[in-house]
């Protein structure tokens, strides 16, 4: 049975081996002693020298701390750093895209109904005539408009007599 090495077990130590070599090492270590010792010693090598450097970290001196604060606070961005974050076309473009689809779609409904103040067909029934009697080549049959009714459903009927008859 072949032992395994110190990199097997410090990568095993700080979990950084895949799933496959990961159960490997747990089995080999279960039934070798002499690895174990192993990797009891790189555990203790590893949590000495954390507390060591634990032990020399030094603090920050009180105005090297205030300068790197100051320093955040410039790298901050002002309002039209902001503005220009906002206008960017992946907010803009789906932005105008709803506002032109909410237009397109709400104006039927705000505006106002068609007013009153149409004319009727009869005039345009006269305009024809009128037209039509000054054609040169046209039919010079005059049509009379005798009535305009219309129906339940509102459609106009239009009955027309012949002036030469």
């Amino acid at each position: 049975m072949q032992h395994l090495t110190s990199d097997h077990l410090i990568d095993y130590l700080h979990h950084e081996l895949g799933p496959a070599d990961d159960a490997r090492v747990l089995a080999h270590l279960k039934t070798c002693d002499e690895c174990n010792r192993e990797l009891n010693l790189e555990a203790t090598i590893t949590d000495r020298l954390r507390a060591i450097a634990r032990a020399e970290e030094l603090e920050l001196p009180l105005g090297m701390q205030s300068a790197i604060m100051a320093r955040i606070a410039d790298l901050r961005p002002g309002p039209w750093q902001s503005l220009h974050r906002f206008l960017r076309p992946i907010v803009i473009v789906p932005f105008a895209a709803a506002v032109a689809a909410g237009a397109f779609f709400l104006t039927p409904v705000l505006s106002p109904p068609a007013s009153s103040s149409a004319l009727p067909v009869s005039y345009y029934l006269q305009e024809h005539d009128v037209r039509a009697q000054e054609n040169p080549l046209g039919d010079r049959s005059a049509v009379i408009l005798s009535s305009l009714n219309s129906t339940n459903d509102g459609v106009p009927v239009i009955q027309a007599v012949d002036a030469q008859r």
